[in-house]
């Protein structure tokens, strides 16, 4: 599924990385903490395979600290991590492979000065570039090193990550460059099976796809067929991707200022029954829909 799509959305602000809405938990109060940036364009020859780079950095003063909060989509990032953070499997520097996520949202803890640069690849982009099954690291994290033997010596982390305790995190633009350099050294190929794959993440992009059936039938691919493609590319099934889209769908327009009732945004977004759709919600979010539109910086400032 692609962010450039926007899935039943209204307005949106020019200023805000599309990407945030629905995505990033009280986007507002992330920002007030932490600096965002894309850092560079993917190359042409890697779009079909990499979503983005993206960068945080952050400097906060001693004592203070704050919890970053995602509803990510069932994903792979590579991620060089500089500086101070927390988060579940890891803690502080390094580079890492963090799997799909599946289970509730992704917490990360910063504290004092710090960044971190990502790159995104696209569902079942991975197996361009890794031998390594993606189910295997679902709702967790690894060592880099694990999953791509080549990057630690290729791009001379040890030394980048000693120099960064003496002088902190280095520029990330560079270190960008760097990687797809290295990205693009693998050759990355459109196999048959990836292409298939390609195809029916584009018809999930569609708003009226809220059921596996419906997936089914639009892509003229049985059930379970789809379900063995996804665990296989993604390491996660197709139900799990599409209920947490529709929840990501939702906290995008509370985001935006949705003007409604909450079980007018239950029905907007295909839920039938408003229990359900707030039990769905707070699974993903650990917020009920209520507590979460009421917050105001959960939005997104204008000024």
């Amino acid at each position: 599924m692609d962010d450039d799509v926007t899935r039943k959305n209204a307005s949106q602000s020019e200023e805000t990385p599309q990407h945030f809405y629905g995505r990033v938990l009280k986007p507002g109060e992330m920002l007030e903490h932490a600096q965002y940036s894309s850092v560079r364009v993917v190359a042409e020859r890697l779009r079909p395979f990499v979503k983005r780079y993206w960068a945080v950095e952050w400097d906060l003063p001693d004592g203070e600290s704050y919890q970053t909060a995602t509803v990510s989509e069932p994903t792979i990032n590579l991620t060089f991590e500089f500086g101070n953070s927390r988060r579940a499997h890891v803690d502080g520097p390094g580079a890492w492979v963090t799997g799909p996520v599946t289970r509730r949202r992704f917490d990360v803890g910063i504290f004092g000065r710090g960044g971190v640069f990502g790159v995104n690849f696209h569902p079942g982009a991975t197996l361009a570039f890794s031998d390594q099954k993606p189910v295997s690291i679902r709702d967790s994290t690894v060592s880099a090193e694990q999953w791509f033997p080549r990057l630690e010596a290729d791009l001379g982390l040890a030394d980048m990550f000693s120099q960064s305790q003496r002088d902190g995190a280095p520029e990330f633009g560079e270190l960008a460059a760097s990687v797809e350099s290295w990205l693009l050294s693998w050759r990355p190929q459109m196999t048959p099976g990836y292409e298939r794959l390609k195809r029916v993440l584009g018809i999930l992009d569609d708003p009226e796809v809220v059921s596996l059936k419906i997936l089914a039938e639009r892509a003229e691919i049985s059930e379970r067929t789809l379900q063995r493609m996804f665990s296989s590319f993604c390491g996660v099934g197709v139900k799990k991707i599409l209920a947490r889209a529709r929840v990501i769908d939702a906290v995008g327009a509370i985001d935006r200022g949705w003007g409604g009732t909450l079980a007018d945004l239950g029905a907007h977004f295909g839920w039938f029954d408003q229990s359900h759709f707030s039990t769905d919600f707070v699974r993903v979010t650990g917020y009920s829909p209520a507590e979460y539109a009421h917050r105001k910086s959960a939005r997104i400032s204008r000024s």
